[in-house]
């Protein structure tokens, strides 16, 4: 079985029926299973295959293609996608399986520490100057970030549709409505879910002591937001991490090195062909 992929920034093209389509807040990866069906990725970029691929595919699962490099969230996203496939994809969950079990020994061997370039590491350095954070979402991201956010006695709340049990957060319905007084306490509002920039403002204006703004959004052509506070963007975090990195510049290296040779391990590998040699043989 030669694999194919696609990887492409989000975007509005059809996609080809039954293709499966892993998506992130910066990419689309499309997946077909042999080589013959790559005419059905044939729109936009041009499919890259077999052990380009599989190093494509483990770099992003190492953080290595993201612009916070080493970031562990793209883990977490993939092994959702591979939950939510179907009995017809077995072949793309052993498959990611396989690159689970790879990423997990190369971050172990190279990328020790470089876990800590978190988003949640990184919001936390934009804190210093307030007692209150307010969290948009309930999903991956906002999980991840929370457990940063109570350092030094902070407050939290947290914002969505689906109370969340933690009892260290204050829960606030995000679709409810609420006329009180804003709140007089130095606050960071975070936005960790994929919501308009009207349910932002809307959330903003209930903070009358608003510090700063750290949207976590990273999708395309979102309206401007109408908050009286400094925004400080993905690409704002990004850009301060990638500032940092030097240091680390060997360890990256050697990741992709060892992720270089555990692709090729995979281009040529040995598969048991149905009706081929090996049946021939046994």
């Amino acid at each position: 079985m030669a694999l194919s992929i696609v990887n492409r920034p989000p975007g509005d093209s059809p996609i080809p029926a039954g293709t499966p389509i892993w998506r992130t807040c910066l990419r689309e990866v499309w997946f077909a299973e042999e080589a013959g069906e790559r005419s059905s990725l044939d729109r936009g970029p041009a499919p890259i295959v077999e052990g380009e691929a599989y190093r494509l595919l483990l770099e992003i699962l190492c953080g290595l293609q993201s612009p916070m490099l080493g970031e562990t969230q793209v883990m977490g996203q993939f092994k959702s996608f591979l939950s939510s496939l179907g009995g017809e994809q077995a072949w793309l969950r052993r498959l990611g399986q396989r690159l689970l079990a790879d990423a997990r020994e190369v971050r172990t061997q190279h990328l020790q520490g470089l876990g800590s370039r978190s988003y949640g590491s990184a919001v936390r350095r934009y804190l210093h100057e307030v007692s209150h954070v307010a969290v948009i979402g309930t999903g991956k991201l906002a999980q991840e970030v929370l457990p940063f956010l109570a350092d030094d006695g902070r407050s939290v709340d947290q914002w969505g549709r689906t109370a969340a049990d933690l009892p260290s957060v204050t829960f606030r319905q995000l679709d409810a409505q609420d006329d009180g007084v804003p709140s007089a306490v130095p606050t960071a509002l975070i936005v960790a879910a994929p919501v308009s920039s009207g349910v932002v403002d809307r959330v903003a204006a209930r903070y009358g002591a608003l510090r700063s703004v750290i949207d976590l959004r990273g999708e395309l052509g979102l309206a401007a937001l109408q908050v009286a506070a400094p925004i400080i963007t993905l690409q704002d975090l990004f850009a301060r991490m990638a500032a940092a990195s030097g240091s680390a510049s060997h360890r990256i290296e050697a990741a992709r090195v060892d992720i270089a040779s555990r692709s090729r391990r995979y281009e040529l590998r040995d598969e048991l062909r149905p009706f081929g040699w090996d049946d021939l043989c046994a």
